[in-house]
């Protein structure tokens, strides 16, 4: 009798250890992601060690870059960071720009395993990728993951990235709102008689230009080149927000029906096509503009006296060189209107979370520490200190010629404004940029994308018309009053009408859901 009853006891005793031991398998699963949270927040905060609760993992990343030889050296500096941290290492490929977008569809396609991968409405396209099922729905991730991304990133800014109020990606921190304006010599200001504050429109440039064109000898008045996309950098102070170069629609900023139109209808644009054309006329405009793709050797040779351009707060000391005569100083900066922040100024640069990662936890968490950890964020856009640059103080640094790694791109991953200083003339980013960020003017329709899937052969044959006039039309090189009915002919028989009357339906419907 004892020992059947030592034998139930024992029985029970056993049962009771199982138990406890599956009760506790059970909360210690249900809590993983709340542990890995913790690991991560307390990571990013102090340092601490996360070997003994997450399991080493391989974050795959793609990014459109140069090609370095001491890339591998650079990546192996960041692993002894991010595995310190999240126990993790990098497994980063730097793919040609050229390449980088048909390299994607590939990548893409095949179901390869990615953690991480740029995305934008340029290369690699944020709104087709997302409507193929190709990315992640990180909404609920970024919450829980991504506190330190959501600290930086303007909370109006959020909208421009979600479709269908959902986020399947992560926006980069830069200046993401476009203040347009000119780049101009002021050194040839002063020479001439000129003042910023004498110029409110493009057009006031007019008199100061043709002074250059008479006076300086070897010098182009006026930068622009047959594949500029001008309306990136003037369209809002013209008061008109596009939808990129090879499309004719357009909507007017202070519309409050938001009606879509034809850029090349629009008495605005036409205006500004006229400009150019005058300019061309008068020798402002280099006669063989339309034909030259890259301007970059003649601007680092100081040939340029102005151009259109987005005005960013470290202008002057990147252009020193090209429109200062080597001094920051000598840069001027002259504004057409307030910083603007629309979807297409938001979604130009992104990083996507593809469906095929194996752990979108960690790919967020690293991302996550992007915007914490300055070192990471800086090794990866520098380079390793003494051997890529050397440190001139805290956040000021020299770069190293030739150096074998020269990716100096911040704003195509992480925070931007963690970046150390090259140039003793450029402001600190904060708070600059955020204060740049925080009081730009909002678009009407920040958060709407155009889904072209029911007008893909009529936006493909739009495209190739506004292609055959485009290059002449920026340049000035043919006069928009022979060239416009021309290009609006063709843009109708291409089908511009049911284009525009679809993206009116989409933006319509954008409006109504989101009570606008």
């Amino acid at each position: 009798m004892k020992q059947r009853k030592w034998r139930m006891l024992t029985l029970m005793l056993s049962t009771l250890i199982v138990l406890g031991s599956i009760l506790s398998a059970c909360g210690s699963s249900e809590n993983k992601n709340d542990n890995a949270s913790q690991t991560s927040d307390k990571a990013a905060s102090n340092g601490g060690s996360t070997e003994a609760k997450l399991d080493p993992y391989v974050i795959k990343w793609y990014l459109p870059q140069g090609i370095f030889p001491d890339a591998p050296q650079v990546i192996e500096e960041m692993n002894k960071i991010t595995k310190a941290k999240i126990n993790a290492t990098l497994d980063v490929q730097f793919v040609d720009w050229g390449n980088y977008d048909q390299k994607m569809q590939t990548v893409l396609a095949s179901g390869e395993q990615v953690d991480l991968m740029f995305t934008s409405n340029w290369t690699n396209d944020y709104v087709s990728n997302v409507a193929k099922g190709a990315y992640l729905d990180i909404s609920d991730l970024l919450q829980k993951y991504g506190q330190n991304i959501l600290k930086q990133v303007p909370e109006k800014a959020w909208d421009a990235a979600k479709i269908n109020g959902k986020l399947y990606a992560i926006i980069n921190t830069q200046v993401v709102a476009r203040k347009p304006g000119m780049l101009v010599n002021g050194v040839l200001l002063d020479k001439y008689g000129f003042k910023e504050d004498q110029f409110k429109k493009l057009e006031d440039f007019t008199p100061f230009l043709e002074k250059v064109v008479q006076g300086e000898q070897g010098k182009y008045a006026f930068r622009v080149k047959g594949n500029d996309d001008q309306l990136t950098y003037i369209g809002t102070a013209l008061g008109l927000e596009y939808f990129g170069n090879s499309s004719p629609a357009a909507i007017r900023i202070n519309d409050p029906a938001t009606k879509v139109v034809n850029l090349y209808e629009t008495p605005e644009y036409i205006g500004f096509l006229k400009l150019m054309r005058e300019w061309y006329q008068k020798g402002i405009i280099r006669k063989d503009a339309s034909t030259i793709t890259d301007t970059t050797a003649d601007e680092q040779a100081g040939k340029y006296v102005s151009r259109i351009g987005v005005m960013n707060p470290d202008n002057p000391a990147n252009n020193a060189n090209v429109y200062g005569e080597g001094k920051a100083e000598n840069v001027k900066m002259v504004s057409f209107g307030p910083p603007y922040m629309s979807t297409g100024s938001i979604i130009a640069t992104m990083t996507a979370i593809p469906a095929t990662s194996k752990d979108p936890d960690r790919a967020m968490m690293l991302y996550d520490l992007m915007y914490a950890d300055k070192d990471l964020f800086n090794l990866m856009n520098f380079g390793i200190e003494g051997k890529h640059y050397t440190k001139v103080k805290d956040d000021l640094i020299a770069l190293t010629p030739n150096s074998g790694y020269a990716v100096n791109s911040g704003w195509e991953f992480g925070n931007l404004f963690n970046a150390y200083r090259t140039n003793p003339d450029q402001p600190a980013w904060i708070p600059t940029g955020p204060d740049m960020n925080n009081s730009a003017v909002s678009s009407p329709i920040l958060g709407f994308s155009f889904d072209p899937s029911k007008v893909k052969s009529e936006l493909s044959q739009c495209a190739s018309a506004i292609s055959e006039f485009s290059s002449g039309l920026v340049t000035g090189a043919i006069d928009p009053d022979v060239a416009l009915p021309k290009l609006n002919d063709k843009l109708k028989k291409a089908g511009m009408e049911k284009l525009l009357a679809e993206m009116q339906s989409q933006i319509d419907a954008w409006k109504a859901a989101n009570g606008k």
